[in-house]
Order: C-alpha cells, then sequence, then structure tokens
C-alpha cells in the first residue's frame, strides 16, 4: 500500500504473513523491486514486437536459446537496482529526513510495531531555511531513470511498430490486412494501458512530493492501477482480435455450456429436459404447386 501526504512517499505493508519484522521489511522492498521488474520486461516485449514486425532475423536470433537468458537477466539486474537502491537510499532516516508515521497511523490506522515501509522525502521547510534530503533525492532519480528508459522504449517501438503495420498495407491480401489492422488496435490499446496504469501512477508518486501534494484521497486509485495492470493488458488482446474472440465465444458455448446442461440434466433431469440438449432441427423449405413465390430481399 502506498501514502503521499505532506511530502512523502511511504510504501508500506502491514505484514499479513506475520513475518519476522527484519524478513518483512525485506520482503515488502522486494515486492517494491517488482516494479522496476516489470517495467523492464514491458521494455523488452515491445522491442521484441517492433523486431518481429520488421521481420529483423539477427535480432529475432538473439531471443533464441542460449541467448535468451541475455534478456532474463536484463530485467532482473533493473529488479536489483531497484531493490538495492531502496534497501541503502529508502530505508534510512535521520535527525532532519526522518519519515514521519503519524499520518500513516491516523489515516490507515495501521499498526506501528508490526508496519514496514520504505520512505522518500525530498525536503523539509522550516521558518528559516529549507534542507534537502539526497539520499531520497538520488533514490528518486535511479526509479525515475529506469522508468523513463522503459517509457521512451515502449513508445519508439510502439511508433516505429505502427509506422511499419501502415507501409506493409500496400502488398498484403485482404485477410492478413484485416488481422494486421486488428493487431494494431490491440498494439495502442497496449501501448495505451501501461502508460495509464504503470507509468504515468510511477511518476506521481515519485514526483507528488517534490509539490508537497496530498495524495491521500486517491491512493487506492494508484493502488488500482497496479494490481489490474497485468490482468488488463492481455485481455486487450483477446478482446479486440477477432479470431481470440470467436475462440473463447465458441469455447464457452459448446463446452461450458452444455457441460454446464449435461451436469444439470443429472443432477435435475426433471428441471433440464432433453430438447435444451439437441440442436434444433433444421426447417425445410417445401415449395407448393400453385402458390406464387414472393421474392425476398437483403438489405
Amino acid at each position: 500500500m502506498i501514502l503521499v501526504n505532506n511530502g512523502e512517499f511511504l510504501f508500506f505493508s502491514t505484514n499479513p504473513l506475520h513475518l519476522p519484522k527484519t524478513v518483512a521489511k525485506h520482503f515488502n522492498m522486494v515486492n517494491f523491486a517488482c516494479s522496476g521488474i516489470i517495467i523492464s520486461l514491458l521494455a523488452i516485449h515491445f522491442f521484441y514486437r517492433y523486431m518481429a514486425v520488421c521481420n529483423n532475423q539477427n535480432w529475432l536470433r538473439q531471443f533464441e536459446m542460449p541467448k535468451f537468458f541475455i534478456w532474463i537477466a536484463i530485467f532482473v539486474i533493473f529488479g536489483l537496482e531497484w531493490y538495492f537502491a531502496t534497501l541503502f537510499l529508502g530505508n534510512t532516516s535521520d535527525s532532519v529526513c526522518e519519515v514521519d508515521m503519524d499520518d500513516l497511523i491516523d489515516f490507515y490506522s495501521v499498526d506501528p510495531d508490526v508496519t514496514v515501509f520504505i520512505g522518500i522525502k525530498y525536503h523539509v521547510s522550516t521558518a528559516f531555511e529549507t534542507t534537502f534530503c539526497g539520499k531520497s533525492i538520488v533514490l528518486a532519480i535511479i526509479l525515475l531513470k529506469i522508468v523513463l528508459i522503459s517509457c521512451a522504449i515502449v513508445t519508439y517501438c510502439g511508433y516505429h511498430t505502427w509506422r511499419e503495420i501502415t507501409i506493409k498495407k500496400r502488398a498484403v491480401s485482404r485477410r492478413t490486412l484485416d488481422m494486421q489492422k486488428q493487431f494494431f488496435r490491440a498494439l495502442v490499446v497496449q501501448t495505451l494501458i501501461p502508460v495509464l496504469l504503470l507509468y504515468l501512477p510511477l511518476a506521481t508518486m515519485l514526483l507528488a512530493p517534490i509539490l508537497m501534494a496530498n495524495l491521500h484521497k486517491i491512493d487506492f486509485i494508484i493502488q488500482f492501477a497496479f494490481v489490474f495492470y497485468p490482468i488488463l493488458d492481455p485481455i486487450a488482446v483477446l478482446v479486440i482480435v477477432r479470431d481470440y474472440r470467436r475462440t473463447i465465444k465458441n469455447f464457452v458455448e459448446e463446452q461450458v455450456w452444455r457441460r454446464s446442461l449435461r451436469m444439470l440434466k443429472c443432477l435435475l433431469p426433471w428441471l433440464v429436459s432433453e430438447r435444451s440438449l439437441r440442436s434444433p432441427i433444421p426447417s425445410v423449405n417445401v415449395h407448393v404447386p400453385n402458390t406464387p413465390v414472393v421474392p425476398r430481399f437483403i438489405y
């Protein structure tokens, strides 16, 4: 869970697994570092899609075994960078830049004895001077660097993938062109989803403390975005691409619905009749002599 209030950013956990506090602290940081792994993996995914559309065999061979492990190492390295930066820079406190938990306790009613958190505080203002918190600023720069690199790769590859699809429209069949249009719409949606549900919330929660913004009333929106992004991203392709949509529809109708009816027939034979399981008998048009045939038009 997160809290952005009065120039502070807190990523905290109430330790629902009842782990020792030291273990829970590292578990919370690993959970926070998964954000870096996700956005790094997303950038690799868009890069591979761009190479596949361009049919660049030299780069596509880099995704084959054993070179495939290089790409795994890339997003693992970004995740480790996120974790260790948080460990050494986001878990420190001093007499000036210490993160205050009073707002966290008041707003979420958490127990401070079991709650573990990661805190970022950029500056402390008093009546006489403003003190900047160097470690938190360095941490924010490192995290924003990872976010911006991933966002730049996704934007660049998404735009050039669109250009390649547009150019290749002239030399393909109608069927292939129709599929490319569907995949292009899915590409647009899959580009907008991480921008709105991943990059924008991450940038907001890291930059809001600079402006002393209070986001505790919309923190749940950022949490909602993080949770539902992995779910909405593949659903976009399954809904937009017609062949995938038809396959899912046929599976639901032929497998789920018919099997449910058979189970109901076995359990409640008096409720489900045999007629509901049979396919309808096709109607036969019998032409009667001396009957005028009325032409039918399709509008």
